[in-house]
C-alpha cells in the first residue's frame, strides 16, 4: 500500500526474524532466521564477496554471512550448497546458498546471519496472512529520495492507523506511525521493542566517562609533570645563570624550556602511541569483544596529536618555564636562590595529584567492591538450583518430563509459555479509572515452587486441569504501584477477561540488575502452549541434572539440538560486564598511584638535596633514624592531611554519582571505600619519602658536608 499510495517512496522492504534450526549434514543448529524483501541487498550496504545479490528473488535461496558460511562450509564454497531449514516439527525447507556476504565491520548496528525471501513466512506459517493489520513484523523500511518527502508521507498515515486500529484490540490501538532515519535508529533503539539494530545508549555513557577519565588523567600527569620539572631544573640554576650573565634574554630562557617540554612531550606522545596501539587498545577490544576501528589514516587522529601534544606540553611546561626564566643570573651565580625547596605551589601541585588520585584508586576500590556485592545480591528466587530448556511444544515437554521426574536428583519439573529471565511480554490491566502495563508471565502451578519464588500473601494457583483461569498472582512492586492495602480479591480486566488477584509474590528480577524490577503477574499457561520446562535440583547436583537434561533430550529429540542451561548463567553477560568496570579502575588507580608517586619523589628528592649539609650536621651530632624521618615527614604531614581531607569527600561525591548514574542497583555507597583509598595512597606516599629517608641514612655525613 506504502508503494501505490506516496510517489515519493522508491522502495520498502519488511524484516520479519524468527528462530529455527538449520541442518547441513551432520552440523545442527539452532539459528535466526531473517525474512526479507529482495530490496534488502538494495538499501543496505551489505556487499557479496560471492555469488548474487538477486537472488533474494528467488523463494528457495539463501543468503549467508560470512560467520556462518565459515560455520557450516568451513573453507569450502558454499555457493550452489544445500540446507535443510526447519520451521518447526512440522514444517521443513531446502534452500539453496547464492550468495555470502563480505566480512561484516566490527563496528556496525545491523546484522544477518541468514537471509530468505519474505514470501518463505507462508512455509513457516501456511495460514499467515500478509494483509493482516494485527500481525507485527520486526521492522518495515522504506527509502526516499530526499528526506523532506518524509513530512509528506507522514501527513498521509492517518489511512494506515485507522486500518490498523480496526484489526487490532483495543490495548493495542496507535496514535500515530513514527519515522526513524536509519542514521540514528541505533540511538533509539533502545526504546523501540523488538528492533533490528544495536543500542548505542551505553556505548555514550562509556565514551562520556572516559573522556572525563582521560581529562582528570592528563591533569594528574601534567601536575606531576610540573613538579618533576621543578626538580630538574633546580639542578641547572647554574647553567640558567651562565646562559643570562653572557646575554639570554628572560624570552630565550622561557623559548629554551618550553621547546625542550616539547621534545620531552613528543617522545612521551611516541611511547603512548605505542602502548595504545599494543596494548591499551587490544585490551579495551579484547574486554568488552568489539573493534574501534582505530587507523593512524585517520584524519582527526592527526588535528588530535599535535593538538595534544603543545596542549600537554604548554600546561606542564610552562610555570617551571615562567618561573627559572625570572631568578637574577647575578643571584643564580652567588648561589643564594634557593630553588623550589619552600615553593608552596610545588605543593599545591602535589595536592591536586593526591586529590585526583585518591578519585581514582576509591573509584577501583568501590568497583570492585560492587562487582561482589551484586554477585551476592539475591534474585529474588533460587536461581543457583533451577535449570531450563527449551521445547518446541507440549509433546515434547510431556516426553522429556516424564523421563526427568525419574531422576532422584530432580526435586520438581515445571512448565511454561514464558520464563524468568528469558522472555515475557506486555499486558495492559484495565480499571474503571486507568489502564495500567505490566509484565505477563504465563506458567504452570509448579512454576513458582520449582523457581523458589516465595509466596508473601494470599495462595498460588491449585494444581488440578482447568482452575484458576481468571487468577493471577502479582509481585509486590505490582501491589505497591496500585495502591493496594488488600490486594487479595483485587480485579481488573485483561484481553476481555475478568481476573482476580489471588495471591503476592516477593518482587524477584526477571532481567538483570542493568533494569529496574517490572511490575509483574502471573497467570496459568495452557499444557498446549508450553515453551519452556523448568528443573529444580537437589543442591550441588545441578550438573549432574544438566547432564541428564541433555542426554534424555538427545534420546528423544536426535535432529533437534539440545537448548537450555543454567538459570544462573542467563545474566552472564552483565556480570562480566561489570566485573570489567572494576578492572578498568584498578587499572586506572594503579597508572594514578604512580603518577602521585612519582610527583612526590621528585619534590622529595628536590628537598632532601637542597638540605644535605643540615642533615649532615644533625647526623655527626647523633640524630638518629626516628629524628631524621620525623623531620622529613613533618614537612609534609599538614599536606597530606590537607589533601586527603578534600580528597575523600571529593572522591565519595563523584563515585556515588557515578554510581547512582550508571547502575539501577548497586551496592550501599558509604565512605568505607573512600577510607579505604585514602590508607591505600598513604601507604604508597609513605614508602615513597622512606626511599628517600634511607637515602640520607645510607650516605656519608663527611661527603655531605664537603658538598657545595
Amino acid at each position: 500500500m506504502l508503494r501505490n499510495d506516496f510517489a515519493q517512496i522508491k522502495k520498502v522492504c519488511r524484516v520479519e526474524d524468527r528462530s529455527v534450526i538449520v541442518k547441513q549434514g551432520d552440523a545442527v543448529f539452532h539459528e535466526r532466521m531473517r525474512f526479507t524483501d529482495p530490496e534488502f541487498l538494495d538499501m543496505f550496504t551489505f556487499p557479496l564477496q560471492s555469488g548474487s545479490a538477486a537472488s533474494l528473488n528467488d523463494v528457495n535461496s539463501i543468503i549467508l554471512s560470512k560467520d556462518i558460511a565459515a560455520k557450516y562450509f568451513g573453507e569450502s564454497n558454499p555457493i550452489g550448497q544445500t540446507l535443510l531449514v526447519k520451521f518447526d516439527q512440522e514444517r521443513s525447507k531446502e534452500f539453496k546458498v547464492t550468495g555470502v556476504a563480505k566480512e561484516f565491520p566490527k563496528a556496525l548496528t545491523i546484522r544477518f546471519d541468514f537471509l530468505i525471501n519474505y514470501e518463505n513466512v507462508r512455509a513457516a506459517e501456511p495460514a499467515y496472512n500478509f494483509h493482516d493489520w494485527n500481525a507485527l513484523v520486526n521492522a518495515t523500511l522504506i527509502q526516499v529520495e530526499k528526506p523532506e518527502d518524509i513530512a509528506a508521507i507522514k501527513a498521509g498515515m492517518d489511512k494506515y492507523r485507522d486500518l490498523q486500529n480496526k484489526a487490532v484490540p483495543e490495548d493495542w490501538a496507535i496514535a500515530s506511525f513514527g519515522f526513524e532515519p536509519l542514521a540514528t535508529l541505533h540511538e533509539q533503539s533502545e526504546y523501540i521493542r523488538e528492533d533490528i539494530s544495536r543500542s548505542s545508549k551505553s556505548n555514550y555513557s562509556s565514551v562520556m566517562y572516559m573522556i572525563v577519565i582521560g581529562i582528570f588523567m592528563l591533569a594528574l600527569a601534567c601536575f606531576n609533570f610540573i613538579n618533576i620539572a621543578i626538580t630538574s631544573a633546580a639542578k641547572r640554576l647554574k647553567e640558567i645563570g651562565v646562559r643570562k650573565s653572557i646575554g639570554a634574554s628572560r624570552g630565550a630562557v622561557i623559548v629554551q624550556f618550553l621547546s625542550e617540554n616539547v621534545v620531552i612531550t613528543f617522545f612521551a606522545l611516541l611511547i603512548g602511541l605505542v602502548a595504545g596501539y599494543t596494548f591499551f587498545i587490544p585490551g579495551f577490544e579484547y574486554l568488552w569483544d568489539f573493534n574501534m576501528g582505530f587507523s593512524f589514516a585517520d584524519k582527526n587522529l592527526w588535528i588530535y596529536l599535535p593538538l595534544i601534544l603543545l596542549v600537554t606540553a604548554i600546561v606542564s611546561g610552562a610555570y617551571p618555564a615562567f618561573y627559572i626564566s625570572r631568578f637574577q643570573a647575578v643571584n643564580v651565580l652567588k648561589g643564594s636562590v634557593k630553588f623550589g625547596q619552600k615553593n608552596p605551589l610545588t605543593k599545591l601541585f602535589l595536592g591536586m595529584q593526591l586529590v585526583l588520585a585518591c578519585i581514582f584508586i576509591t573509584g577501583a576500590v568501590m568497583f570492585t567492591q560492587n562487582s561482589r556485592y551484586m554477585a551476592q545480591r539475591p534474585w529474588g528466587y533460587k536461581q543457583h538450583e533451577a535449570l531450563y530448556a527449551q521445547v518446541n511444544d507440549a509433546a515434547a515437554y510431556e516426553q522429556l518430563q516424564a523421563l526427568l521426574l525419574q531422576d532422584p536428583d530432580v526435586v520438581s519439573v515445571a512448565g511454561s509459555v514464558h520464563h524468568i529471565g528469558k522472555n515475557n511480554t506486555t499486558t495492559v490491566l484495565h480499571f474503571p479509572d486507568r489502564d495500567y502495563e505490566a509484565d505477563q508471565l504465563q506458567v504452570s502451578p509448579a512454576y513458582f515452587k520449582t523457581m523458589g519464588i516465595e509466596l508473601k500473601a494470599g495462595r498460588l494457583f491449585e494444581d488440578h486441569e482447568g482452575s484458576d483461569q481468571q487468577a493471577v498472582v502479582v509481585n509486590e512492586l505490582l501491589v505497591k504501584n496500585m495502591g493496594w492495602t488488600s490486594p487479595i480479591g483485587e480485579t481488573f480486566t485483561m484481553d476481555s477477561t475478568k481476573y482476580e488477584v489471588v495471591g503476592v509474590v516477593n518482587d524477584f528480577h526477571s532481567y538483570s540488575f542493568a533494569k529496574y524490577i517490572q511490575p509483574t503477574l502471573f497467570t496459568v499457561a495452557k499444557k498446549d502452549a508450553y515453551r519452556f520446562l523448568t528443573v529444580q535440583a537437589r543442591p550441588h547436583a545441578e550438573s549432574k541434572v544438566y547432564g541428564v537434561m541433555q542426554t534424555k533430550w538427545s534420546s528423544l529429540f536426535p535432529e533437534i539440538p539440545f537448548e537450555g542451561g543454567y538459570q544462573e548463567d542467563v545474566w552472564g553477560g552483565y556480570y562480566e560486564e561489570i566485573g570489567i568496570h572494576g578492572l578498568v579502575w584498578r587499572v586506572i588507580a594503579i597508572i594514578a598511584i604512580g603518577l602521585a608517586s612519582l610527583g612526590l619523589y621528585g619534590l622529595v628528592s628536590l628537598n632532601v638535596t637542597g638540605r644535605l649539609k643540615e642533615f649532615s650536621i644533625r647526623k655527626v651530632l647523633g640524630a638518629e633514624l626516628k629524628n631524621i624521618a620525623k623531620n622529613i615527614y613533618g614537612q609534609y604531614a599538614l599536606l597530606f592531611a590537607i589533601a586527603l581531607a578534600i580528597g575523600a569527600p571529593v572522591s565519595y561525591t563523584i563515585i556515588k554519582l557515578i554510581f547512582d548514574t550508571s547502575y539501577e542497583y548497586h551496592m550501599p555507597v558509604d565512605y568505607s571505600g573512600a577510607a579505604l583509598a585514602v590508607t591505600i595512597l598513604l601507604v604508597a606516599l609513605l614508602l615513597t619519602i622512606s626511599t628517600q629517608i634511607r637515602k640520607v641514612v645510607k650516605a656519608n655525613a663527611v661527603e655531605g658536608l664537603k658538598a657545595d
